[in-house]
């Protein structure tokens, strides 16, 4: 009975990870699945490779889910997902390089400590209008500085996105998340209860230039972990992985005031009647988080919903 209980619990564990990444519209690769599973430092020791192929099997036998080159969806969506990742093998080259210059341009600010794409470009599946959205991690009193020089060329060449969520052109450069070294435990920025959004957008994300603070990003996420424990930190990839520059511009003091005065003054009026009321947008000398269309409590819905439904 044990052995049977244990089994329906990797199934279960199984089937709401791929239905969330159903509402998300992705369907996981196999080795994604058994790393970013939700199993909790509470549920046992975890599954084995035999366990999880066991469990597999049971839910493609029950018709619950389906697997086809190397991934797994719910029954029914395959199709349409095979068909998305298609069209992104086109165009994902073409991002990951105009990702990487965006990730080459920001290391040359001496605060810049990390910087990944995140979201549907990280997981390789963005459509080929959508913006390249990006999470930097900088030293602490260098942020507000960072963000205006570093997002200004892009600017000035109508290539960033807009903050407030204003249709934007193919592949436009979005600096929304911006946080400092000084706290790297982000459970204040996820949604009250549970979040599984911000879970999964966490483990997909896609290093580009990393000094190492990411071990200690990792490390303070103990809430994100203790969820996902077949789970590891990211590798910087050497194929894409942006080195650091010899030579790094450093902002005196006066220009991260000055910065800040100038970002608070000029921030657009859906920014300011959001700011600080919730998660979506945060604005501080520690995060700036500018999530204005924040789709986070839609998808959980959704997903919960989903789940009732199977």
């Amino acid at each position: 009975m044990l052995e049977q209980d244990r089994h329906q619990r990797i199934c279960d564990a199984i089937y709401r990870m791929v239905t969330f990444f159903d509402v998300l519209g992705y369907a996981p690769l196999w080795v994604e699945c058994t790393s970013w599973i939700e199993w909790g430092v509470d549920d046992g020791l975890p599954p084995s490779a035999d366990e999880f192929v066991c469990a597999r099997d049971a839910l493609i036998a029950r018709g619950s889910i389906q697997t086809e080159a190397g991934r797994i969806a719910r029954r029914g969506s395959m199709e349409g997902f095979m068909r998305k990742l298609h069209d992104a093998d086109v165009t994902f080259p073409r991002k990951l390089r105009r990702a990487r210059r965006v990730a080459k341009w920001l290391s040359f600010f001496a605060g810049v400590r990390f910087v990944a794409l995140v979201n549907t470009t990280a997981l390789g599946v963005a459509r080929d209008a959508s913006d390249l959205d990006f999470f930097v991690i900088v030293r602490d009193g260098s942020m507000w500085s960072i963000r205006l020089f570093g997002g200004a060329p892009y600017r000035i060449f109508g290539r960033l996105a807009s903050a407030t969520g204003d249709d934007a052109a193919p592949d436009a450069v979005c600096l929304s998340y911006f946080m400092t070294d000084a706290n790297l435990d982000l459970a204040s920025h996820m949604l009250p209860s549970d979040d599984p959004y911000f879970r999964y957008w966490f483990l997909s994300m896609l290093p580009l230039f990393d000094d190492g603070i990411s071990k200690e990003l990792w490390e303070r996420n103990a809430m994100i972990r203790d969820r996902h424990t077949l789970a590891s930190s990211w590798m910087l990839s050497p194929d894409i992985a942006i080195r650091v520059p010899r030579i790094r511009y450093q902002s005196p003091q006066w220009v991260e005031r000055f910065a800040r005065w100038f970002q608070m003054r000029w921030f657009p009026a859906r920014i300011r009647d959001r700011m600080n009321r919730d998660t979506t947008v945060i604005v501080n000398d520690q995060i700036l988080k500018f999530h204005v269309d924040d789709g986070r409590a839609k998808y959980r819905e959704a997903y919960e919903k989903r789940l009732i439904e199977k």
